[in-house]
C-alpha cells in the first residue's frame, strides 16, 4: 500500500483521503484545506464548529442512523407541536419531557454503549439521572412551591433557590452517575464520559421538568391557556434545556475522563477547558446563567437566549468529543484492511477511515473495529 507523510501529525499513513491517525485531510478538496481537519470527527461532512443536536449528544451513530434520529426528533416536536394546538397542554408537557430521554434510551441500546452490562451502566445513567431530577425537583417545590419550570416573577428567596441554589446542586446530582461508572477501566474513553454525563442529564432534566408540572398534569387533558406562550414553554422544555444541560454536563464529565483516563500526554489538549477544576465551575455558570433567563426574561426572549447558550454549549462539547477521538491515535501501529462500518469501504485498522474520515471509535460498539493495543505505560 502506498503512503505518504500527514502535514498534520508528520507521521507515515496509508495515502488515501484521510490520515487514519489523526483524521486530517491528505488531498485538497473542495472546500477543505489541505493539513488539519475542520471536520467533526464523529460527523466528518459536518463543521467542527457547528452546533447539530444529534451528532453532537449522539457521536456513536453512523451517517444513516444520524438522519433516522434527526428524523425521529423532528417527528417528536412535530407531535408536541400539533397536541398543543389541540389544546392538549398536559399531554404535550409529557411528551416535550420525555422526548429528548426517550431518543437517548434508543440511542444507548441502538450503539450497545453500555457493552457487557446493560442493566448497570443504563440504570445508572438514566434512571439514576431520573430519581435525581425528581429529588432535586421535590425539593425545590417544598422550598418553593411555585411552578420552577416555566418563567415567573420572582423573589429574591425565589432568586437564590431556583436560579442559584438548584442548577448547583442538579451539577452534583448529574455527576454522580459518571462518577460510578469512571472507576471502571472499560469505559476509558473521553467519548464514554461524555455520553455517560449527557445521559444523565438528559433524564435529569425531563424528570425534573414534570414532577416541578405537577399541577398541570393533575387537571383535565386539555388546559386553558394561550398557545404561543404555551409553545415557548414547550419547545424550551423538549428541546433547548434537554440539550443544554447535556452538553455542558456531558463537556463537564469528560473533563473528568480526560483528567484520569486519557494517557499523560493528552491530559492538556483542552487547555483549561480539560481541567476538571475549571469545567465543571462553568457548566455549573450556564445552569445558573439558563434559570435566571427563565425566571426573569420574558418567554419570547428567553428562548431565543437559552438557544444561543446551547448552541455555544454544543460546540464546547462538540470540541471535546473530537478531542478525545483524536486523542485514539496515540502511538499505536497501523493495523491491517478492515471494512469501515460507515461507509463500508477498506480501510486501514487504525483511528480514522481513509475514506470518509470517520472516527472509528465513534461507531457503535458492535460495529466498531477493535483498538490496536496502545502501548506500555501509557496511562498514569
Amino acid at each position: 500500500m502506498d503512503s505518504v507523510q500527514c502535514d498534520h501529525c508528520s507521521f507515515e499513513v496509508p495515502a488515501r483521503k484521510w490520515c487514519v491517525r489523526c483524521g486530517s485531510s491528505l488531498a485538497e478538496e473542495t472546500g477543505t484545506a489541505k493539513g488539519e481537519r475542520h471536520s467533526f470527527a464523529a460527523a466528518p461532512n459536518e463543521r467542527l464548529s457547528l452546533p447539530a443536536v444529534v451528532s453532537t449528544l449522539f457521536p456513536q451513530l453512523p451517517n444513516d442512523s444520524m438522519q433516522t434520529f434527526r428524523v425521529t426528533l423532528a417527528l417528536g416536536v412535530v407531535t408536541v407541536v400539533v397536541l398543543a394546538a389541540f389544546g392538549l397542554f398536559p399531554v404535550a408537557l409529557v411528551a416535550a419531557a420525555i422526548l429528548v430521554p426517550l431518543i437517548t434510551v434508543i440511542y444507548l441500546y441502538d450503539v450497545d454503549v453500555y457493552e457487557d452490562q446493560p442493566l448497570y451502566v443504563v440504570g445508572l445513567t438514566m434512571l439514576g439521572g431520573a430519581l435525581g431530577g425528581v429529588a432535586i425537583a421535590l425539593l425545590a417545590r417544598a422550598i418553593s412551591p411555585a411552578d420552577a419550570g416555566f418563567a415567573s416573577d420572582a423573589s429574591g428567596a425565589d432568586t437564590l433557590l431556583r436560579g442559584v441554589v438548584i442548577p448547583l446542586l442538579s451539577v452534583g446530582v448529574v455527576l454522580l452517575p459518571a462518577l460510578a461508572l469512571l472507576r471502571y477501566p472499560k469505559f476509558n474513553d473521553v467519548l464514554d464520559g461524555s455520553t455517560f454525563g449527557a445521559a444523565a442529564a438528559i433524564s435529569f432534566t425531563g424528570a425534573q421538568v414534570l414532577v416541578q408540572s405537577l399541577s398541570y398534569l393533575s387537571g383535565s387533558l386539555s388546559a386553558d391557556g394561550m398557545f404561543v406562550p404555551w409553545m415557548l414553554r414547550l419547545l424550551t422544555v423538549a428541546v433547548v434545556m434537554p440539550v443544554l444541560t447535556a452538553a455542558v454536563m456531558g463537556a463537564a464529565a469528560a473533563a473528568l475522563w480526560l483528567r484520569y483516563r486519557a494517557t499523560v500526554g493528552h491530559r492538556d489538549a483542552l487547555g483549561v477547558l480539560g481541567r476538571p477544576a475549571v469545567a465543571i465551575p462553568l457548566a455549573a455558570a450556564v445552569l445558573v446563567v439558563a434559570a435566571l433567563v427563565q425566571l426573569y426574561l420574558p418567554l419570547g426572549l428567553s428562548l431565543p437566549v437559552l438557544a444561543l447558550l446551547a448552541a455555544a454549549a454544543l460546540i464546547w462539547l462538540r470540541r471535546v468529543i473530537h478531542l478525545g477521538l483524536l486523542q485514539e491515535a496515540a502511538e499505536i501501529g497501523v493495523g491491517p484492511e478492515i471494512t469501515c462500518a460507515n461507509c463500508n469501504h477498506q480501510t486501514a485498522q487504525h483511528t480514522f477511515c481513509s475514506n470518509c474520515g470517520i472516527a472509528l471509535r465513534a461507531l457503535p460498539k458492535g460495529r466498531a473495529p477493535e483498538p490496536p493495543p496502545e502501548p506500555s505505560g501509557a496511562r498514569a
